[in-house]
């Protein structure tokens, strides 16, 4: 018997709240101007006050909604082209003020529903009242003011306006034609160029000299990249001897270097030189060894006196019996 009571208690207090909620709702709704005429606008402004404590459970029914986007919004009977709404909350209270902008083609009698709101779930649903709209037709005299079209008018021309489009295609070909003519012509200039490059390769004493003076200025060595500079190094020395000597260095160990250095007499008295600057550079490259500043000037003075040691010398060529000196014909000795 008392779980009886307690359901029709909750039941009753649920139905006053119900009717509470429903009492403290306000919903109204007004146009500001019920005759229109076939594209005219209007303005339905639409008040909804609820208590504060309603905002987060109140429903709008059927209120039209504009999506971001779109440029109107069919309803029924005419077409919603604007909306905004703005809220208000004082004494415990909120208000919503919409404004939907509308607008008719359609003539005639026009009812728009009411705008209804649920307070909370389970509560009564509260109306506005109905809005009427009368659309009128345009009136046909008025289309007497509109003015007739105007006739054809001749556009002011240029003088690349008699130019045909023809005739602009086969300047374009030639514009293009001339570009690869250009372009050949360039290619070909500098296809002599490397060939003529190719044709006479730098001398060995001279390209050594040249990479030298250019690991020099690069200062790997102090700078801490010891194996990078050893390297390049004997790279420097390698090629000199296989361009200079046709020592095929490149493929040799230090010791087969040194040996075959001993072995030629243009190499036997600079053979030490050569020595010391791969001992150093073999304990850097495999040893992981770091020299003093002083070892690294040193295998670099030595690489230079090697190769300065065994630059070729042009030796003239002999003076004929008639006195006239003959073609001169170019003569490499070593130095030492």
């Amino acid at each position: 018997m008392k779980r009886h009571i307690r359901y029709i208690a909750l039941l009753a207090a649920g139905l006053l709240a119900s009717g509470v909620s429903a009492q403290q709702t306000i919903v109204k709704a007004s146009v500001d101007s019920v005759d229109l005429v076939m594209g005219d606008r209007a303005h339905i402004e639409v008040s909804v006050e609820v208590p504060t404590q309603y905002e987060s459970s109140l429903q709008l029914v059927d209120f039209p909604v504009l999506t971001p986007g779109a440029e109107y919004i069919p309803f029924h009977g005419v077409d919603v082209v604007a909306s905004d709404s703005t809220t208000t909350r004082l004494d415990g209270r909120t208000r919503y003020d919409f404004d939907f902008t509308i607008q008719a083609f359609d003539p005639g009698t026009v009812s728009l529903p009411p705008f209804a709101v649920v307070p909370a779930p389970g509560a009564d649903t509260v109306k506005s009242s109905v809005i009427a709209l009368k659309i009128a037709p345009v009136d046909v005299d008025s289309l007497e003011t509109i003015h007739p079209m105007a006739g054809l008018a001749s556009p002011a021309m240029k003088w690349y306006d008699f130019i045909p489009d023809w005739f602009m295609w086969i300047f374009v070909g030639i514009f293009v034609l001339g570009i690869c003519v250009v372009a050949f012509v360039l290619l070909k200039q500098r296809k002599a160029v490397i060939e003529e490059r190719k044709a006479a390769p730098v001398p060995p004493y001279d390209l050594a000299k040249l990479r030298l003076e250019k690991l020099r200025s690069r200062n790997l060595a102090e700078s801490g990249h010891e194996k990078e500079y050893y390297t390049e190094l004997v790279d420097i020395l390698r090629q000199y001897l296989q361009g200079r000597f046709g020592i095929n260095a490149m493929e040799m160990t230090s010791t087969q270097i040194v040996r075959a250095l001993r072995s030629n007499p243009e190499t036997r008295m600079t053979a030490d030189e050569m020595r010391g600057v791969l001992s150093v550079a073999d304990f850097v490259k495999f040893a992981k060894v770091r020299p003093l500043p002083d070892d690294n000037v040193k295998a670099f003075n030595r690489a230079q006196n090697f190769v300065d040691s065994t630059k070729p010398v042009e030796i003239p060529a002999e003076e004929n019996p008639d006195g006239d000196k003959g073609d001169k014909t170019v003569k490499t000795s070593n130095k030492s």
